[in-house]
């Protein structure tokens, strides 16, 4: 690099090794060009840049910063320094210079992108409008572009309007089908909603596309221990009822007869709800077994298993219990080993039936407040 390097070729060489993921090789190139021209604008916005794709976002902020000084007309300058805002948790920062940033170049769709963003970080029920309306201005601006795409799916996600969310991502995925922003808002929304086993393919693609990313891992293991409880809360109902069952016959049936079939049906029981995990754990992407194995120590992890393990025990107790018309017993330890799977079951159960509910209202009240802004999308 020398004092005879043109802007554009310090461009081409930071967005290339951006493209590669390798923001701090490119900032020694910028710093040797400001080094040679200190007021070069260009060139501290392209290290605003490269500080915020490696997560430095003080130092974008900062030379940011730096190119509005000397440049308080230039859009990009005050587009950097939103995003930057974000990052550190300013959003009326951020709003306002993305605002900037509109004013002085209205046509510009990244700004739009960012804009939307500052605005969701914001918060209330005007500015997540104030987003949707951002993001389908930065779709109708560059319709070919995935993150407006993206953005758009991000802010509909916030009104509740899921499919219309699903079908923005979608699209982007159509565009560039390894997007990775629009594989993971994918996946955030199925995981968000508590459907793990429908979020853990494309989970599992977006953790081939980012694996280093460590926003994506940490939810790669949300959506994993998603599934395990998904997968286990089926085969703990079936292991309910099969205690139920076994308790039932060895009322319903004296002597050796009724013993014989509810040690049947608590094998029965227990073999169908062990088969049940062993399918539904196989059909999962590898990514998130892998990850599965890897946190199953981990007490969040451990009780869905260690759940089936004692329903599965109360089970055969109820089966073989001598005394089963009485109120002791085995009935001490096998009450409890199944009543409190049950109770954790219904639990999560009114969890999500709640979360339905709160999201139907929250959809409700934006369409109310919002009117045709919200309009959908489009498929």
């Amino acid at each position: 690099m020398t004092t005879a390097t043109p802007p554009g070729e310090l461009a081409t060489r930071v967005s290339h090794l951006l493209a590669v993921g390798r923001p701090d090789d490119a900032v020694p190139l910028v710093l040797r060009r400001l080094a040679e021209q200190p007021d070069d604008v260009l060139a501290l916005v392209l290290l605003a840049v490269c500080h915020q794709a490696a997560d430095r976002a003080a130092d974008a902020l900062e030379a940011a910063g730096r190119a509005i000084a000397l440049a308080p007309d230039l859009a990009v300058a005050h587009r950097q320094a939103a995003a930057a805002s974000i990052a550190l948790g300013r959003p009326a920062d951020a709003v306002r210079a993305a605002g900037t940033a509109r004013e002085l170049d209205p046509h510009d769709a990244d700004t739009e992108v960012v804009l939307v963003y500052a605005l969701l970080e914001a918060g209330g029920t005007g500015n997540i409008v104030a987003a949707v309306e951002a993001a389908a201005r930065a779709r109708q601006l560059a319709p070919d572009r995935p993150a407006a795409h993206v953005a758009q799916g991000d802010a509909l996600r916030r009104t509740a309007r899921f499919d219309a969310a699903r079908r923005c991502y979608e699209r982007a995925l159509a565009i560039a089908p390894e997007d990775p922003m629009a594989l993971y808002s994918l996946a955030e929304l199925d995981a968000g909603r508590g459907r793990a086993l429908s979020a853990s393919p494309v989970m599992a693609a977006t953790l081939a596309t980012t694996p280093d990313d460590g926003t994506v891992v940490k939810t790669a293991v949300r959506i994993a221990r998603g599934a395990l409880w998904l997968v286990t809360d089926i085969a703990s109902l079936l292991l309910v009822l099969t205690s139920v069952g076994a308790t039932v016959a060895r009322t319903q049936l004296p002597g050796p007869a009724g013993t014989a079939v509810a040690v049947a049906v608590a094998a029965g029981g227990i073999a169908a709800a062990a088969a049940y995990v062993r399918w539904r754990l196989r059909a999962l992407a590898g990514s998130t077994r892998t990850l599965i194995r890897q946190h199953i120590h981990r007490p969040t992890f451990a009780v869905a298993v260690l759940r089936l393990a004692v329903t599965a025990l109360a089970a055969v107790l109820f089966a073989v219990d001598p005394d089963p018309l009485g109120n002791g017993g085995v009935k001490v330890f096998a009450m409890p080993a199944t009543t409190v799977p049950f109770i954790l079951l219904v639990l999560r159960a009114r969890n999500w039936l709640a979360r339905e509910v709160a999201w139907l209202a929250r959809r409700g009240w934006f369409s109310v407040v919002a009117g045709r802004r919200l309009a959908d999308p489009g498929r």
